[in-house]
C-alpha cells in the first residue's frame, strides 16, 4: 500500500498528496491554481521554496531532504514529487475558487441618480478585461483615483450578465472621499479599477437543496445583495430566498422595485423592506422595525439556513447576536464586515 503523505502550503493549506504524483498534479486536483507552463521543469514558472521534508525531483534531477531549520531550497511543483510530508511557500497561489485579483481601466458608461444622494454608476469592461475578470456574486472592487486614494463598493451587477459593472454610490457632501469619487465619475470619461475583492458571496452550484437563503442589507449594502440575488435567479435555484432590506426612512428604498419584481415574478423569493424611522417616513404602510429584529420575528430557528448581509458593522453584528439566539452558529453567516471590522 502506498504511503500518503501531506503538502502543508504557505503553513494555511494541508493537502492529502497524490501517491507518486508531482506537486502541481497534487494541487490542481484539489482545486487550487499556480502558474505554470511547460509541465517538465524547463520554463521554471512554476518554482516554489521547499521548507522542510524530502521530495524527488524529475527534471532537473535532484533529491532533497530539508529538516526543521534547515535553508530552504527551490523546487519545481510540476516535477518534483513528496518522498514525505513536506512544507512549501507558493506565491500568487490561488485557493478552490478564489480569483486573480486585477487593475483595470474602465470607460465609464453611465452614472445615474437614483435619489437625493445614491447614483447608479455602470462601468464598461475594456474588450480584454471582459474576457480576463471573473468575480462571483457578491463580491466588490476598488476604485482608484488618480491621486492613488481607494474606495471600496460592492459589485451590484451579477458575473452571469453583460460585460458592464454596476456600483451603487451614495455622496455624502460631508466625505471628502465621497465627493472626490463622484466628481472624477461625472466628469471623466474613466476610472482604474481593482477586482475582485472579499470573501462574502455565493455560488449557486454549491448550494444543497434544503438550504435557506437569507439576504439582509442596509442602506447601499443593497447592491451586493442585488448581484447574489440576480445570479441565483439567472442560475433558476428553487431554494426559499428571503431578502431584508432596510432603511431609515422610506425615501431610501432607491430601487425598491426591483425586489418587488423578483418577488412577483419568482414564488420562492420573498421580500421584506423594512424602516427604522417611521415617523420620519409619512405615508409609510409597510413594515417597521431594525432590521435585525424583523429577521429573527420571522424564523423560528436557523436550521439549514445560510445569511449573506451587507451593511454597518454595528447592524451587521447585531444581526449575528440577534441570530445566534435562536440557534444559528457563526458558519452560517457571511459578511464582509467580519474581515476588515472584526470584533476585539
Amino acid at each position: 500500500m502506498t504511503e500518503r503523505y501531506h503538502i502543508t502550503v504557505n503553513d494555511q493549506y494541508v493537502i492529502e498528496a497524490d501517491p507518486g504524483k508531482p506537486v502541481f498534479d497534487t494541487l490542481q486536483n484539489a482545486g487550487y491554481t499556480m502558474r505554470f507552463s511547460c509541465r517538465n521543469g524547463v520554463c521554471q514558472i512554476c518554482k516554489v521554496t521547499l521548507l522542510q521534508g524530502s521530495i524527488k525531483q524529475r527534471y532537473p534531477e535532484l533529491e532533497l531532504q530539508l529538516g526543521e531549520g534547515d535553508n530552504p531550497a527551490q523546487i519545481f511543483a510540476c516535477t518534483a514529487v513528496p518522498c514525505s510530508d513536506i512544507r512549501v511557500r507558493i506565491d500568487g497561489l490561488l485557493r478552490p475558487g478564489e480569483l486573480r485579483v486585477k487593475k483595470l481601466v474602465c470607460d465609464i458608461a453611465a452614472v445615474e441618480q437614483l435619489s437625493h444622494d445614491v447614483y447608479r454608476v455602470r462601468l464598461h469592461l475594456p474588450v480584454t478585461g471582459r474576457h480576463a475578470i471573473e468575480f462571483h456574486a457578491g463580491q466588490y472592487l476598488e476604485m482608484l483615483l488618480p491621486d492613488q486614494r481607494r474606495a471600496a463598493f460592492s459589485i451590484g451587477s451579477a458575473p452571469d450578465f453583460s460585460s458592464d459593472i454596476e456600483l451603487h454610490i451614495r455622496r455624502m457632501p460631508e466625505g471628502e472621499l465621497s465627493v472626490a469619487i463622484m466628481d472624477h465619475l461625472q466628469n471623466n470619461p474613466s476610472v482604474e479599477i481593482e477586482l475582485p475583492k472579499g470573501e462574502c458571496y455565493l455560488e449557486a452550484s454549491s448550494l444543497k437543496p434544503d438550504t435557506t437563503i437569507i439576504l439582509a442589507a442596509a442602506s447601499t449594502g443593497f447592491a451586493q445583495i442585488k448581484s447574489i440575488a440576480e445570479h441565483l435567479l439567472a442560475n433558476q435555484v428553487k431554494n426559499p430566498i428571503h431578502i431584508y432590506w432596510g432603511a431609515r426612512v422610506e425615501a431610501d428604498f432607491y430601487l425598491e422595485k426591483l425586489p418587488l419584481q423578483w418577488a412577483h415574478e419568482h414564488t420562492n423569493v420573498h421580500v421584506h423592506l423594512v424602516v427604522s424611522e417611521p415617523g420620519n417616513s409619512p405615508g409609510w404602510g409597510g413594515r417597521t422595525a431594525l432590521l435585525p429584529a424583523a429577521v429573527v420575528a420571522d424564523f423560528d430557528n436557523f436550521d439549514n439556513a445560510q445569511i449573506f448581509t451587507s451593511g454597518s458593522p454595528a447592524m451587521v453584528y447585531a444581526l449575528l447576536d440577534a441570530c445566534e439566539e435562536k440557534g444559528l452558529k457563526e458558519v452560517q453567516i457571511h459578511s464582509d464586515v467580519f474581515a476588515y471590522a472584526p470584533r476585539q
